[in-house]
C-alpha cells in the first residue's frame, strides 16, 4: 500500500471510483486523540470530518476537511474526495521521488499536555474528541493570562471574506468572486495552486494556510492556474478577514466570562418585522440550562436581546452573547436592554466567569 489516510468517515462502498482509490491506501479511523500528535496534525477542532493524506515518514501531503460558518458538510462530497485521493497519490509520488516540498515537523504535542483534558478527560479514561482541543487551548492561554480575545480566537477563516467562492467539487477551483478578489484580478474558472508560496490542493489545505497567515498581514499573494497559464496575484486584505461566526466554536464556548444566558441572532427578515435594522442587534434567548444571574434579573426564554451596555451594534459580530464574551471580564456587571411582546424592558446582573 503506497500511502495512508487518517480518514474520519465512510463513503458509499458502491462509488466505484473512491473504492478504487481507496485500495491503494492504508485507512485509519481515529476516534479517540489520546495517542496522537496534535502539534504536527494541526486541524480545526470543531471540523465535523478532517483528513490527513500522509506518507510513512508522516509527512502531511494533503489535507481533506474543514468547514464554514453555513454548513459542517459545504465542502464534502464524493467528487472532491475523489479528486482529493488522487492527488494525495500524485504527492506520494513526489515524496517518493524527494519532489515534495518538505515542511519542518512541528514541535510534538499530545492532548495529555492540557491540563484539563488530563485532569478532567484522560485521567478519568475517557476519549479525548476534536473540539476538546480547542476548548483546552483556550482555558491553556486564558489562565496564563495570555489570550487576546481580539486577535486569538479568529481562527480557520473563510475565503468568501475575500471574495472567493468556491466550486466544492472542484478543490480549490473558483465559481464566483467579488469584493477583495474581484479587485486583485482573480476570475471565475481560476484555480488557487499555491496560498502564501505554499501549495494548497483541497479546501482543508486552502483553509489550513489561511489560517497560518499572520493576523496582520496587509497582503496575501496567491498563485492562480488559468487554463494552461499560472499568475501570481496579490489580494488586499480587508480589515476583519478574519472574522467568522466564531460562536460556535469549542474555543469560544471555554472563554471567560460566561454571558448568563444563550441566544441566537435573529436573521434580516425578522428583524424587519420588529422594525430592527439588519447591522443591529437582535438575538432570541433561547435557553439557561442551569440558574444564571441573568434570568435572576428577570430575562427569559423568548426576549429578544437588543443592546448590552448601551452597545447596539459591532462591526465584526451580531450577537450580543459573543460581544459580552469578548468585551467584558468575569466580576462585570452589564445592563441588557431586551423586547418582549412589544416592550422595551432593561436588566442588569453580574457577570460570573462560568455558567457551573
Amino acid at each position: 500500500m503506497p500511502c495512508r489516510a487518517f480518514y474520519a468517515s465512510l463513503v458509499d462502498p458502491k462509488n466505484a471510483a473512491i473504492s478504487k482509490l481507496y485500495k491503494q491506501y492504508v485507512l485509519a479511523r481515529v476516534t479517540d486523540l489520546r495517542g496522537m500528535d496534535v502539534g504536527h496534525y494541526d486541524f480545526d477542532p470543531d471540523s465535523t470530518l478532517y483528513t490527513f493524506v500522509i506518507n510513512a515518514d508522516e509527512q502531511i501531503l494533503l489535507r481533506y476537511g474543514g468547514r464554514d460558518d453555513a454548513s459542517a458538510e459545504t465542502y464534502f462530497n464524493d467528487k472532491s474526495l475523489q479528486l482529493a485521493l488522487e492527488r494525495g497519490l500524485q504527492q506520494f509520488k513526489l515524496a517518493k521521488d524527494e519532489k515534495f516540498e518538505k515542511e519542518p515537523r512541528a514541535p510534538a504535542k499530545t492532548p495529555a499536555d492540557y491540563p484539563d483534558i488530563k485532569r478532567d478527560i484522560i485521567d478519568k479514561n475517557k476519549c479525548v474528541h476534536c473540539h476538546n482541543i480547542g476548548s483546552a487551548k483556550t482555558k491553556l492561554a486564558q489562565g496564563a493570562g495570555k489570550l487576546d480575545k481580539q486577535v486569538d480566537l479568529w481562527v480557520y477563516p473563510e475565503v468568501a471574506a475575500l471574495g472567493i467562492t468556491l466550486d466544492a467539487e472542484k478543490g480549490t477551483v473558483i465559481k464566483k468572486v467579488e469584493k477583495a478578489a474581484k479587485d486583485a484580478g482573480l476570475k471565475a474558472k481560476d484555480e488557487i495552486t499555491r496560498l502564501a508560496g505554499k501549495t494548497v490542493l483541497t479546501y482543508g489545505d486552502l483553509q489550513q494556510r489561511l489560517h497560518l497567515v499572520p493576523h496582520d498581514a496587509k497582503l496575501l499573494e496567491l498563485t492562480l492556474r488559468r487554463g494552461d497559464a499560472e499568475e501570481t496575484v496579490s489580494i488586499k486584505l480587508p480589515d476583519l478577514w478574519r472574522v467568522s461566526k466564531i460562536e460556535r466554536r469549542s474555543s469560544t464556548h471555554a472563554l471567560e466570562p460566561f454571558p448568563e444566558f444563550w441566544g441566537k441572532p435573529l436573521d434580516d427578515a425578522a428583524k424587519r418585522k420588529l422594525g430592527i435594522k439588519a447591522d443591529e442587534f437582535a438575538s432570541e434567548v433561547t435557553k439557561f440550562w442551569v440558574k444564571t444571574n441573568a434570568q435572576a434579573a428577570g430575562l427569559q426564554v423568548g426576549d429578544i436581546v437588543l443592546s448590552v451596555d448601551g452597545v447596539t451594534k459591532c462591526d465584526y459580530t451580531d450577537n450580543p452573547v459573543l460581544w459580552i464574551r469578548l468585551n467584558r471580564k468575569a466580576g462585570d456587571t452589564v445592563k441588557v436592554k431586551a423586547l418582549r411582546a412589544g416592550k422595551e424592558l432593561e436588566f442588569s446582573f453580574n457577570l460570573k466567569a462560568r455558567p457551573w
